[in-house]
């Protein structure tokens, strides 16, 4: 995602006519390496002169390598406004607060809800970056819509990593041999793990409607 289709293929197209000439002068698959590196380098040209009209959707993943870019080379201080930073710190404070939640081993033996969480919480909080830091273009929404929608998204956010907090701690009371366990009884493990289901289920169906329109 740091990289331009156009970028990509002209690297590849450069890698191909290097192992090309290397491998040229002792065996045939030289000259074909040669041929696909100056047809990569080809379709990049092309893909540089249209990706812009082509990427439909994805203007978004243009705005987060711009702004990795700038993380890396000047600071994100530099290019985003002071409030806007601190908004973008207290989503992100409930985004790690789930990450690292979902480090704890017993969330191992919860493969596909552990990456259920993780996928919501990824794409809630770069929803919340896109709508503080791109135009109606990058978000989807007028720029009232977004304001409003913020506030809410954080809540939403910390909500999330509350029931996470709360499975995890149920599922790490269950008393089993290879966990240390409170010893408090299994039944409030059901309860905690459905609650978190639950939200994430109303929170992709959402997700899902937005895609489609």
């Amino acid at each position: 995602m740091r990289f331009e289709p156009s970028q990509l293929l002209f690297g590849l197209g450069a890698g191909m006519l290097i192992v090309g000439w290397l491998a040229n002068s002792f065996t045939r698959l030289g000259t074909l390496a040669i041929g696909l590196g100056w047809t990569f380098l080809g379709v990049a040209l092309v893909a540089a002169l249209t990706q812009e009209r082509i990427l439909i959707g994805q203007t978004r993943w243009k705005l987060i390598r711009q702004l990795d870019e700038a993380r890396r080379s000047v600071g994100l201080d530099h290019v985003i406004l002071p409030e806007s930073l601190e908004l973008l710190e207290r989503a992100a404070q409930q985004w790690e607060r789930t990450e690292h939640e979902l480090a704890a081993l017993v969330w191992n033996e919860q493969a596909e809800l552990k990456s259920r969480i993780s996928r919501a919480a990824h794409l809630r909080m770069e929803d919340i970056l896109v709508a503080e830091c791109g135009t109606t273009i990058e978000s989807g929404v007028d720029d009232e819509l977004a304001a409003d929608g913020l506030q809410m998204a954080i809540v939403e956010l910390s909500k999330l990593a509350d029931l996470v907090d709360a499975a995890g701690a149920a599922l790490t009371s269950y008393p089993r041999a290879e966990f240390e366990s409170s010893g408090v009884e299994p039944l409030m493990i059901q309860p905690a793990l459905e609650s978190l289901d639950s939200y994430l289920s109303e929170w992709e169906s959402k997700a899902s409607q937005l895609t489609a329109l």
